[in-house]
């Protein structure tokens, strides 16, 4: 299991990629290198979503998989739900992407919302796929004091909501997100969801899929040799 040494280092690894990457397009994205978050946003299948309308409504944590570096402290010791907070190319108002690989439909949940019930982010890890060449940071949102919160700080790296490269909020208390090329930031929020608010709200869509529209059981393990992510 990595160590919170290692963690440092895929860190820094992590701030050096967003750093040397900016997007290239400065007409749509901050010049800053980032954009206005305002969703988190979880795909899914039909069933899935239909299951959880049909009990109590409540989106259970699910024990992490090994999606990312094998050795990831969190892998198969923490549970939680995984939301994007990638946002649009070319969006001013910070609209989410309007594709996923993991499922035709998608709650959107304000982004400052989940994190007044979790306000605690940590860095857990930096990766990317086999055959792809875009990469993921997993952030893990916690509730403070919770034993999940105590498990992350004392095996993963604490960010500073202010003053961090990946998710943060500015000076006028507005949440942005990095724009570096072909980064996506992943959101692992670590406490059961009760969704029914969303859904009386119309926040569930229907959304177009790409890839094979689902996730994989049990997750897929990062490239071993990328010169980025790699330690």
């Amino acid at each position: 299991m990595l160590d919170q040494n290692d963690i440092k280092v895929l860190l820094g690894k992590a701030t050096d990629y967003v750093e040397d990457n900016p997007y290239s397009d400065d007409d749509f994205y901050d010049s800053d290198g980032h954009a206005y978050c305002r969703w988190f946003y979880r795909n899914q299948s039909h069933g899935y979503f239909d299951e959880i309308r049909k009990s109590d409504g409540v989106m259970k944590r699910i024990l992490k998989d090994n999606t990312g570096d094998p050795g990831s402290p969190i892998n198969g010791n923490i549970s939680g739900l995984f939301f994007s907070a990638a946002v649009r190319y070319n969006s001013t108002r910070g609209d989410p992407i309007p594709f996923s690989p993991f499922g035709p439909v998608r709650l959107l949940v304000p982004a400052i919302e989940l994190l007044a019930k979790a306000p605690k982010i940590y860095f857990a890890d930096f990766y990317c796929m086999p055959c792809s060449d875009n990469h993921y940071v997993t952030l893990v949102m916690t509730s403070p004091g919770s034993e999940t919160d105590e498990f992350c700080a004392e095996y993963l790296e604490e960010l500073d909501i202010h003053d961090n490269p990946f998710l943060f909020k500015d000076e006028s208390g507005t949440l942005q997100v990095t724009t570096a090329k072909k980064l996506y930031v992943e959101m692992y929020y670590t406490e059961d969801l009760d969704i029914k608010p969303y859904l009386k709200r119309g926040l569930l869509k229907d959304c177009e899929t790409v890839g094979q529209g689902h996730s994989t059981p049990g997750g897929i393990p990062k490239t071993e040799l990328c010169p980025f992510c790699s330690i």
